[in-house]
């Protein structure tokens, strides 16, 4: 008898205890609730303290809107740090492969950092609040990095990151999540191993196309002036000797005119001197000279120049 009142009574104090507990919740500084009534926003509570709801009915929302909520891309964490050893994390291939400008792959990971600002629209707007968040990210990132040299993608995570902060703000308004974001940070803008020893011989090759050109300009540094003294001076020895010869022509015009001029006033007289005056400059020349007289007698007369026995 009194083990069938008190397997009555069990389920009767599970109910009272069940009501008791139900109708009734907490809110922390910074906790917003989101009061659901069959299914439907009933209201939402942004007053700390204790609250009464109804019991079974009512489902209570509770969300932290001062905390700060990280959501990794590219990648996911298999375990969280200790004191003793790093936390553990394993890549998302299709998150982290991105193409740059040009078409190069490179693995990217990043953090989102936001704040859950409109409770209701991030309960109800979307379905995975956190997917809705990558997609967004994925689509303002991609967009961004495809127009970004490999170098330059390589280098500015910083800077590309603050560009991609407000349009992903921008493309999260238009979704309504009820989210603020806070700060985006590239962790990691890497090549993928099957790439990196492609790209290291690359930058090889550019650092001793860099050399040998540093090299060369060294040289034309050394030889250009060299050669333009040297041109120089060719050019001034060809024209002092072009004015030399000019200066020679004119000379020499002048004097045949000044002959030709004494020529026409008696032809005679010109005739012979020039002949005196080329025969002197000829046999001043000649060792030996000999003077043949050729009269109508028929006898060769040969008369040898010579002093002091064979020399002129």
């Amino acid at each position: 008898m009194k083990a069938a009142r008190l397997l009555i009574l069990i389920p009767i104090i599970v109910v009272i205890v069940g009501i008791f507990t139900g109708s009734y919740y907490t809110l922390d500084n910074a906790e917003e609730a989101v009061i659901e009534r069959f299914g439907k926003l009933q209201d939402v509570n942004t007053t700390a303290g204790l609250h009464f709801k109804i019991p079974f009915i009512d489902r209570v929302h509770i969300y932290k809107t001062n905390e700060i909520y990280s959501l990794q891309y590219g990648y996911r964490p298999t375990s969280d740090p200790t004191a003793h050893s790093g936390g553990t994390y394993q890549d998302v291939e299709d998150e982290a492969i991105v193409l740059t400008k040009g078409s190069y792959l490179i693995n990217i990971g990043a953090v989102i950092q936001y704040r859950i600002t409109d409770p209701a629209a991030y309960h109800y707007n979307v379905e995975d609040q956190e997917n809705t968040i990558r997609l967004a990210f994925e689509s303002v990132l991609r967009s961004n990095i495809q127009n970004q040299l490999l170098d330059d993608a390589l280098v500015n995570k910083d800077s590309i990151a603050k560009e991609i902060m407000p349009d992903l703000t921008r493309k999260l308004a238009t979704y309504n999540v009820g989210i603020t974001v806070i700060e985006v940070k590239l962790t990691d803008v890497l090549l993928p191993e099957d790439v990196q020893f492609a790209y290291d011989d690359v930058n090889i090759a550019t650092n001793e196309k860099d050399s040998y050109k540093s090299q060369a300009d060294k040289y034309s540094n050394e030889m250009l002036p060299k050669a333009r003294a040297e041109a120089y001076q060719m050019i001034q020895q060809a024209e002092s000797y072009k004015a030399e010869k000019i200066a020679q022509a004119k000379g020499d015009v002048t004097n045949f005119n000044q002959v030709y001029e004494k020529y026409k006033v008696s032809q005679e007289i010109t005739k012979t001197r020039l002949y005196i005056e080329t025969m002197e400059k000829i046999l001043s020349t000649a060792k030996n000279k000999y003077i043949i007289d050729m009269d109508s007698d028929g006898v060769l007369k040969f008369l040898p120049l010579q002093q002091n026995g064979g020399q002129q």
